[in-house]
């Protein structure tokens, strides 16, 4: 009996190795770009502001190059709050989340007077100022762009997840012959613990196919694995009633039949799940959906006028291409390219009110690097309009905008 109270409870936990955590290398460059956001704003008012900004940009500066900078020009006071900031890399949790690594690194640290008496000094002093709001609220916004998710099912095939759904349906067949073979009853857990495991595995294969799609939290998948009504009566039962109550044979055979039917159900989501799929995405690219004859003639690839996103350009007046998304990101996107060639795209500020918001939040970084404005900057700027677009080109790795095709823009109220 308790050896299958015990397998319950694993195939029940399959849904909790399946959920994206946060990797360490992520984490780490979280605290980066957070100690430099902390550096900057700190010598907001100092002589060598500038040269920072210019030696450590934090978009792809490291921890090493800021205590490099402020040791140089012997800034003790900063620095002590560097290497604080820097000892949050100690606390990292592999089970952690992403809305609780941004939660922790954007407003927790700077509550904690005990464990970082540096960090909470630079947050009081600053407190209830503008440019100390501009600075949390750029952290929530760039955070999550910077924190990757591990998800150890990410590279499961469709074959597999077939396979899987055949091997439970041979599964329930089994239970069948067993269940009118069967001389005595069984206690409720024992008739009933089975099927659990069946449609916990099978719901768990389901959160594996969304997983492809996007990274999800545990609470974004748990609304999927329980929305089966059947399935939560099933658990409560089994914890109300224990093992003290028997199962006749007829309910057994009634119990057999719902989970023949959860299990159609349920492949009819799997095929729904992979309709939804998208070409585009990056790994479900490299899985074979093509059905199409193998003898069809090749032919040379054509540029395709696709459109990405990306947010913040880096010093140089570069973008990175891995941080380019497919579509828009409310928050996070400011900038829309369209491909005109393999290797070249034209550019522009994204239309999008929020968008606009996001880029005047940082004029100096979100915008100069790449455009030029054909009017003074306006603090009571709203909105930002594309006059002409810029045009970049991909270069190891980077979308580089060379300066004399920066967009042209023009800064509205």
């Amino acid at each position: 009996m308790y050896k299958k109270i015990l397998l319950l409870f694993t195939a029940l936990y399959f849904f909790g190795i399946i959920q994206a955590q946060i990797s360490k290398e992520s984490y780490e460059k979280a605290v980066d770009f957070l100690n430099c956001r902390t550096v900057e704003l700190s010598l907001k008012d100092d002589k060598n502001i500038s040269e920072f900004q210019m030696k450590c940009p934090c978009e792809t500066t490291d921890y090493a190059q800021i205590n490099q900078f402020l040791t140089s020009f012997k800034i003790d006071k900063t620095l002590s709050l560097s290497n604080e900031v820097e000892s949050l890399k100690k606390v990292y949790k592999e089970n952690w989340r992403k809305d609780e690594v941004v939660k922790f690194l954007s407003e927790h640290i700077f509550s904690d007077k005990v464990k970082y008496k540096a960090i909470f000094s630079f947050a009081e002093k600053r407190k209830g100022k503008p440019e100390f709001e501009a600075y949390k609220k750029n952290l929530k916004v760039n955070f999550p762009n910077i924190l990757n998710e591990n998800n150890p099912q990410q590279n499961l095939e469709y074959s597999n997840i077939s396979s899987e759904v055949s091997r439970l349906q041979n599964k329930v067949e089994t239970l069948e012959l067993n269940q009118k073979s069967a001389k005595v009853n069984k206690g409720l857990l024992g008739g009933l613990s089975d099927y659990l495991i069946i449609i916990s595995i099978l719901f768990g294969v389901i959160a594996i196919i969304l997983s492809l799609r996007k990274r999800v939290s545990y609470e974004d998948l748990m609304p999927e694995i329980l929305k089966s009504e059947r399935l939560r009566q099933l658990i409560h039962d089994q914890s109300r009633f224990g093992s003290a109550v028997p199962s006749s044979e007829s309910f057994n055979s009634q119990e057999l039949r719902d989970a023949k039917k959860q299990i159609k159900e349920l492949e009819s989501q799997v095929e729904n799940i992979k309709a939804q799929l998208k070409p585009s995405n990056p790994i479900s690219s490299n899985i074979a959906l093509n059905t199409q004859p193998s003898y069809q003639e090749s032919k040379q690839p054509e540029v395709k006028s696709e459109s990405f996103f990306l947010s913040t350009p880096n010093s140089d007046g570069s973008f990175n291409e891995s941080s380019a998304s497919s579509f828009y990101k409310d928050g996070a996107t400011i900038y829309r390219f369209t491909k005109i060639a393999n290797n070249r795209a034209k550019f522009q500020i994204d239309e999008k009110d929020a968008s606009a918001r996001l880029a005047l939040q940082y004029p100096d970084k979100n915008i100069d690097p790449v455009c030029d404005a054909t009017n003074a900057f306006n603090p009571r700027a709203t909105r930002i309009t594309t006059v002409e677009q810029g045009e970049a080109e991909l270069q190891n790795g980077k979308w580089v905008v060379d300066r004399n095709k920066k967009a042209k823009i023009r800064y509205e109220n």
